[in-house]
């Protein structure tokens, strides 16, 4: 089946396979970010709620591990609560299962491009996805590494060499290292079926 791909950024929608442009409006597109919004912080706040508490418990390699078991579990929870599709995902995955599609990449490029250009994380970024028949909105909300995200995402060899054990143990194809405090660390998308905005 064919697929089509719509860009918004602040109300301006281009459609990928034809010349013309389209608009979402700014009551749509205000909708969506709403919507995304919420649902991405839903799963953001549990996602953080757990790993604090896994690392007030116990250490680092056991917060490790509550990731690499629950992360998938909440956001399967979150979007049952939610009834929007929620996905984590970066170029530079830990689990594989947070791989980029060919969209994501998108968008992922779009963050990374508009740092590059002038230093700035845009607020958030929308895509109108038509693919076998099914429109949808995606929203994603870019994510920047904090201090307590360099625990187990910093430099190598800085880090705790049974927790760098545990990580490559637990995630044979890691790519998730290396960063610094207030990287551009990837997205959260939420995809809302477009029969949902009004």
């Amino acid at each position: 089946m064919k697929r089509f791909i719509f860009l918004s950024l602040g109300g301006i929608a281009l459609l990928s396979c034809a010349p013309q442009q389209t608009k979402l409006t700014l009551e749509k597109e205000n909708q969506i970010k709403q919507v995304g919004e919420e649902s991405a912080m839903k799963l953001l706040k549990s996602l953080r709620a757990e790993l604090m508490q896994a690392l007030q418990k116990g250490s680092p390699e056991q917060a490790v591990e509550v990731c690499s078991k629950r992360a998938m579990d909440i956001t399967t929870q979150i979007e049952r609560e939610t009834g929007h599709k929620v996905k984590r995902t970066t170029f530079k995955y830990r689990n594989p299962n947070n791989r980029p599609d060919r969209y994501e990449e998108e968008a992922l490029r779009y963050f990374e491009e508009a740092i590059n250009k002038d230093g700035k994380l845009p607020g958030y970024y929308i895509q109108t996805v038509k693919e076998d028949g099914t429109l949808t909105y995606r929203y994603y909300k870019p994510l920047k590494v904090e201090g307590l995200c360099l625990t187990c995402h910093g430099d190598k060899n800085l880090m705790d060499k049974n927790l760098v054990s545990k990580i490559e143990k637990l995630y044979s194809t890691d790519k998730a290292f290396g960063y610094r405090e207030g990287d551009f660390r990837g997205v959260v998308r939420v995809s809302v079926p477009a029969d949902k905005i009004k």
